[in-house]
């Protein structure tokens, strides 16, 4: 009887309902919607990704994509439609249908993945993993698979780079037949660019549940292990492996090697998508600000900071060897300072990490500008950590400067403390994977020779190139802790630099 009910209750809808439906709708669920209901045919995947893409650039798109499908159906697009709005959890515009979610739930099982009676399995399957994916995962998935896509395919790539909308990137790779469904039952299908890269970035859920979706429609059992037998799938790695025995194109053996002391389950960042290392280089700094801005001044003239060119072109050499894309800036003010970092960020969206490194003058926690005008490295910090693109990413901040005792903030007399940003974090968890590294302890100044450049920067590009390769990260820069504090100048001069860290894991700079 509650079967009966619900199939009188679906043929009640009524074409002129997909107006309201569609209003109803906000513009992520509309991708999801239309992926599931026009991703099983080329030609249909072909129109709507012509449909989406324009509306992804307006700020209120007007559409009749379901009006449009509803046409092209006429006897099944109501049971279609109502599967596919129960699978988005489009509760609310199913109540306004007159449906019942909790009859509904138990009739298409929107929550088990693999298991449909109208929709493709496959793409309720890919809507899960697009729905489970992070930002920062989606976009790592964009770049892999759309490298691997763009090797293979001739012709115009897809002109739209916001993986939000992942499905607007799966309907494109369906209609390059790069990616294939098959029929209901997912005989023929093929998504092996998909289930490598799970596999091969520790997403071994998502490729589970890719291989179980196949396997468990699949009438043929023969046609299932040879087209997704776990145990015969190949992936071709593209990061150096725990394995010695592994390789990675022109990787030399040396480098293989080493990666065997490296630990498991480490995070091994790639020269393909090493990052931005960001460099600001201060040299010379004036006095030259506005009135309002004269009481952040510091209390005493900076001198120009000789040497520090030698430090910049080694930073420079150093990470670019890594495959990092290397930004470097001198004289930079305060403000400036703030929006180059939040520049570098906002591209981070599809890279490894970012490395931030400012040369300059400073005291106790805060480095200038070159205004003189101090910022605190606490903010600096917030504004890594609260930029969502690079959420659970690796964010190195180094620091040279000294950081001898701040101003007081009773003291009327003195000024120069630091410009204060309006940037704040929500949540602990924003801040893991944020490693700062100082020249020095609180309290001490930073040593600069003016033709050999600073005793901090030359022993950690020294770390760097002898460590990288078998050393994680907190490790390299203990090294450099190290190799500093047994140091000494002319005059006895001696430094200790700190580190800060807040890796959940071990990570590893990329083979150089």
């Amino acid at each position: 009887m509650a079967g009966s009910n619900l199939l009188n209750q679906l043929d009640a809808i009524d074409l002129n309902d997909l107006v309201y439906v569609e209003r109803d709708l906000n513009f992520a669920q509309k991708v999801g919607v239309c992926f599931l209901l026009y991703g099983d045919d080329h030609s249909n995947a072909t129109y709507i990704l012509q449909k989406l893409l324009p509306m992804t650039r307006s700020d209120f798109p007007q559409s009749d994509l379901l009006m449009q499908y509803a046409k092209s159906r006429p006897e099944t697009w109501r049971k279609h439609l109502v599967e596919a709005l129960c699978i988005i959890g489009a509760r609310q515009v199913l109540r306004r249908l007159g449906l019942r979610w909790q009859e509904l739930r138990l009739h298409y099982l929107p929550h088990v993945g693999g298991i449909t009676l109208h929709v493709h399995p496959l793409l309720k399957s890919l809507y899960r993993i697009c729905e489970e994916l992070s930002l920062a995962q989606s976009g790592r998935l964009v770049l892999d698979v759309g490298e691997k896509v763009a090797r293979q395919q001739a012709g115009d790539p897809l002109r739209f780079y916001d993986p939000t909308y992942l499905e607007i990137f799966l309907l494109d790779w369906l209609t390059r037949k790069c990616l294939r469904l098959g029929d209901i039952n997912a005989t023929g299908s093929d998504v092996q660019l998909l289930i490598e890269h799970f596999k091969f970035n520790d997403l071994q859920e998502h490729a589970k549940l890719l291989i179980d979706t196949i396997n468990s429609n699949a009438s043929d059992a023969d046609q299932v292990a040879a087209v997704v037998d776990p145990l015969l799938t190949t992936i071709k790695p593209e990061t150096l492996s725990d394995s010695p025995q592994a390789s990675r194109g022109t990787t030399s053996s040396a480098v293989s090697t080493a990666s065997s002391f490296r630990r498991r389950n480490a995070l091994e960042l790639s020269r393909e998508n090493a990052g931005i290392a960001l460099i600001i280089n201060q040299r010379k700094f004036h006095r030259k600000v506005s009135e309002d801005l004269e009481k952040y001044i510091s209390p005493k003239k900076l001198r120009d900071r000789v040497g520090t060119d030698v430090d910049e072109g080694r930073l420079r050499e150093v990470f670019s060897s890594m495959g990092y894309n290397v930004e470097s800036h001198s004289d930079v003010d305060h403000l400036g300072i703030v929006q180059l970092i939040r520049s570098a960020c906002d591209r981070s969206l599809l890279q490894d990490s970012l490395v931030v490194c400012i040369l300059s003058h400073g005291f106790e926690e805060a480095v200038y500008g070159a205004n003189s005008i101090a910022l605190r490295i606490t903010d600096i910090e917030n504004v890594l950590c609260s930029n969502e693109t690079l959420y659970n990413k690796p964010k190195l901040l180094i620091i040279q400067a000294c950081q001898e005792e701040a101003p007081e903030e009773g003291d009327q007399s003195q000024q120069g403390l630091p410009f204060k940003i309006d940037v704040t974090t929500q949540s602990p968890g924003q801040h893991v994977n944020m490693v700062r590294a100082m020249s020095t302890v609180n309290g001490f100044a930073a040593l600069r020779h003016t033709h050999e450049g600073s005793w901090f920067i030359q022993c950690l590009c020294d770390a760097i190139d002898q460590h990288s390769d078998t050393e994680h990260i907190a490790d390299i820069l203990t090294i450099v802790t190290n190799n500093v504090a047994e140091k000494r100048g002319k005059n006895d001069e001696s430094m200790v630099p700190k580190f800060n860290s807040t890796f959940r894991q071990h990570v590893y700079f990329p083979p150089r």
